[in-house]
């Protein structure tokens, strides 16, 4: 009776709360997991309709063989033009850039999604005004030739803005090399 009392008693019934809380965290996932799904897409589709204004319908991921440094593409569904997600390396690490790219192959938006650039430094290659540079002058011109041209570095965070012109650069290659619209 005694070691019932010692051991066995609150081994039991540590046993049955550890099982009752794993059924209970198990359920409450259950319940909220399709919640948090479509709160994720429609956040997803939120930024990729700041990057394409035109495409706000919705967006269908495109299943294509993805280059080094792209995460991911997405084509509007109403087909006016692509999303695609990009990487590179900036001066404090991974830097994540979100490009819109409508039919004619002209950047629509450039959003900086990740970053551990340097505060008041490396993060003036996400300002609007750097940014913008980018809609000027980015675009797809001939679909052997993808690339973007006289877009100015940030003096004193030349590596982040040039991690950002290499992560457009590669969002605008994927373009070509998916072939657009006409896909």
């Amino acid at each position: 009776m005694k070691i019932w009392k010692e051991y066995l008693a609150p081994t039991t019934v540590l046993t049955i709360v550890c099982i009752v809380v794993t059924l209970a965290l198990a359920g409450t996932y259950q319940l909220t997991h399709p919640v948090i799904a479509a709160n994720a897409k429609a956040a997803a589709d939120a930024a990729r309709a700041e990057v394409l204004p035109s495409g706000k319908g919705g967006y269908s991921p495109v299943d294509c063989k993805l280059l080094d440094g792209v995460a991911d593409v997405y084509d509007a569904d109403n087909r006016t033009g692509f999303v695609i997600t990009a990487a590179d390396k900036g001066f404090g690490g991974e830097l994540v850039v979100m490009v819109g790219i409508d039919i004619d192959g002209k950047i629509t938006g450039v959003n900086v999604l990740e970053h551990t650039e340097t505060p008041g430094l490396g993060t003036k290659a996400m300002t609007e005004s750097h940014l913008s540079q980018f809609m000027e002058q980015g675009r797809i011109t001939n679909m052997n030739e993808a690339g973007v041209a006289n877009v100015d570095a940030i003096s004193g965070a030349t590596i982040s803005s040039n991690a950002v012109f290499r992560a457009v650069d590669k969002a605008l290659l994927q373009y070509a090399q998916i072939g657009g619209a006409n896909q």
